[in-house]
């Protein structure tokens, strides 16, 4: 059986933000970007990626994305 929430309504139900949002459509998923309030554990479908935002420029992020993403001061910093 598969899941059928929107990755993003999910976020929204749990109580999670996010800064940015990004669509991989090759892979059927969804990036989330600089993520807080966070359960443990996560939803079964979800999982933490290390990803460095810089690295993914021309994969759903333009450069001024990423540094965005990267240059991002959260809530609880």
């Amino acid at each position: 059986m598969g899941y059928n929430e929107h990755p993003r309504q999910t976020m929204t139900r749990l109580g999670i933000t996010y800064q940015h949002a990004t669509p991989q459509s090759m892979g059927d998923q969804w990036w989330f970007w600089n993520c807080e309030n966070v359960p443990e554990p996560l939803p079964e479908h979800f999982s933490i990626l290390d990803l460095n935002p810089m690295e993914q420029i021309g994969w759903g992020l333009s450069k001024e994305d990423a540094e965005k993403i990267r240059d991002y001061v959260g809530s609880g910093s």
